[in-house]
């Protein structure tokens, strides 16, 4: 068994009426062991408190396999699964173990940090994130990519007479803001997508992450539209709104 982080006992506050360690203990036993690996990479308590951040879960899943028994010994194992460069974002996979070797469950936890301060997500300074990225990996670790950073959509040169069908296009867009009921998430991405090669043309941003969902939805949309032509697209765009109103 590698890559264990944590080692101790089951006490007798963690059992509940069936003489069964708890639900909650797993994954205390889980978080004890992810601190362990944090403290031997120099991550103590001084220095979160120093970098003003500290780790929170977005997810946390757990699969019972075995059933813990009262005075039984509990070994935790913990491998990064995905992390961003910057460490901004992360996953770890754990195996909980009995003391004689049987796994009695598996646990899975998306992640972050946080600036304690702003309360705001963010990145690790990157001399630390270069530490934290020394945590042992999952065979089928991946490194995630930095989220696409925000681009504005070009505005037609206001010197630049517009063709009557980015004038119609233009008109559009205006008239959305007209609906009295917002549309489906599906249409909002129609439009988005239809927006952006009608203006922009093919994608041009990198994949973003894959804890952005929203983002990835996007992009999504954007590139499957990748080949069409500004013009089918301000047409496609402006039938879409018409529509709406009907």
């Amino acid at each position: 068994m590698k890559n264990v982080f944590y080692e101790g006992k089951v006490l007798w506050s963690q059992i509940d009426a069936n003489m069964h360690l708890r639900h909650s203990a797993y994954a205390d036993f889980a978080a004890q062991a992810r601190l362990g690996i944090l403290e031997k990479l120099g991550f103590t308590a001084s220095l979160m408190e120093e970098l003003k951040v500290g780790p929170i879960l977005f997810r946390e899943e757990l699969i019972y396999m075995r059933e813990v028994r009262p005075s039984d010994t509990i070994r935790v194992t913990c491998e990064m699964t995905r992390c961003r460069p910057d460490g901004s974002r992360w996953s770890f996979s754990q195996g909980l173990y009995r003391g004689d070797g049987i796994q009695a469950a598996q646990i899975y936890v998306d992640g972050a940090w946080v600036d304690m301060q702003k309360r705001k997500l963010t990145g690790l300074p990157a001399e630390w994130a270069k530490h934290f990225l020394d945590i042992p990996k999952s065979d089928n670790f991946i490194l995630e990519d930095m989220p696409e950073k925000k681009t504005e959509t070009k505005q037609p040169d206001s010197n630049t007479p517009m063709t009557p069908l980015e004038e119609k296009l233009e008109d559009a867009k205006k008239r959305v803001m007209e609906l009295t009921e917002k549309p489906s998430n599906e249409v909002m991405l129609q439009l988005y997508s239809l927006n952006k090669q009608a203006t922009i043309g093919d994608i041009n941003i990198e994949k973003p992450g894959m804890f952005d969902f929203v983002a990835a939805a996007k992009y999504n949309a954007w590139n499957g539209l990748k080949g069409m032509a500004k013009e089918e697209a301000q047409q496609k765009y402006i039938d879409l709104v018409n529509s709406l109103f009907k």
